[in-house]
């Protein structure tokens, strides 16, 4: 093997383990084969630090327009070596971001004061909708910007495929949850398509849920026509900002008020709950992480609580969960808390 091509080597397996020890609740056994593959020769452990390094340096200058050119220019390189079928694991994307920013790190000053979450970052770079489909995996969001201009932002255990045509900008989410931004053009509407309806727009900014066999649509500006895309079918509802249309297979369509902000949370890394029962705030928890929440007792799912959470922050909710209720943990392991009314 090259030189440079060893060196590529160790760094992408450096940013292997730098993410996998930086997960939260992290496993005695990873910590320890971490600490084994550092042991092994000191290039691992030299590797290692470069990254760490590196990673200083990035939050320092997350936003400068220097290093954000250079982070889509990175991202673009990945996307064009990548199967429209296949997304690369985190940490691949992270070792290949890492060579193409490391050298133009150094030249650019550091600034403190920037609040910056490295890995999330990286998972939330932008991408240009030459690929169809795209796809996001337990607790990742990713930032699409699609070729009229429009962006969307997919969150978690998401898929969504891009089939624009000269006469229409259409997309179809098939699974998850995504947030549509969309560049006004009114010779072609933007359509989003969904368990078997239609949601057009021109330029205007919403939310897609996917949940179950609903729909749930979710307007921060303008408006969208929701159709049925049934032949003949003479379902037609119009949704505006600040309300929400909840579509089903057995119920008719409903429209209420909402708090766009709040249904949009997931964009900051938040959910926000307000007098939700405890069970649907569990499975809310549930879709961003690796650790699973449950409850014992069914009957504990109507307990109401309010408060925002981290997304994936699946410790501290049990945590203030156990604390605020009469509830304590039954039983707990890397990837399930069973949680019981107390004794």
């Amino acid at each position: 093997m090259a030189r440079n091509e060893r060196q590529d080597s160790l760094r992408e397996t450096a940013a292997y383990w730098f993410e996998q020890v930086s997960q939260e609740g992290v496993s005695a056994d990873t910590r320890g084969a971490c600490d084994a593959w550092l042991g092994a020769s000191p290039e691992h452990a030299a590797a290692y630090e470069a990254i760490e390094r590196t990673w200083a340096q990035l939050e320092s200058v997350a936003h400068d327009p220097q290093i954000l050119s250079l982070r889509h220019e990175a991202a673009l390189r990945l996307t064009r070596k990548t199967s429209a079928t296949l997304r690369p694991p985190g940490w691949v994307a992270a070792a290949a971001i890492i060579v193409a920013l490391g050298a133009a790190l150094w030249t650019l000053a550091p600034r403190a004061g920037v609040s910056f979450s490295p890995f999330a970052w990286l998972r939330e770079y932008s991408l240009t909708s030459h690929d169809s489909r795209y796809v996001t995996n337990t607790g990742e969001r990713l930032s699409i910007a699609l070729d009229d201009g429009s962006q969307v932002t997919l969150n978690t255990q998401s898929e969504l495929h891009v089939a624009y045509t000269g006469a229409t900008r259409s997309v179809q989410l098939t699974r998850g949850e995504a947030l549509f931004e969309v560049a006004k053009g009114k010779a072609r509407p933007f359509v989003v398509q969904a368990q078997g309806r239609r949601f057009v727009a021109v330029g205007t900014a919403f939310d897609v849920h996917i949940e179950r066999d609903q729909v749930k649509v979710s307007m921060l500006e303008g408006t969208v026509r929701a159709e049925s895309i049934a032949p003949g079918s003479p379902i037609r509802t119009t949704v505006s900002a600040g309300e929400q249309l909840v579509t089903g297979s057995h119920a008719e369509d409903q429209v209420r008020r909402v708090d766009p902000e709040r249904e949009t949370s997931w964009r900051h890394g938040q959910v926000i709950f307000e007098n939700t029962p405890l069970g649907e705030a569990i499975d809310e928890l549930n879709r961003y992480s690796s650790t699973h929440i449950e409850l014992a007792d069914p009957r504990l799912a109507d307990l109401r609580l309010s408060g925002t959470f981290a997304t994936g922050g699946a410790n501290t909710f049990v945590e203030a969960v156990t604390a605020y209720f009469p509830i304590q943990i039954d039983h707990a392991d890397e990837r399930t808390v069973i949680l019981k009314a107390r004794d």
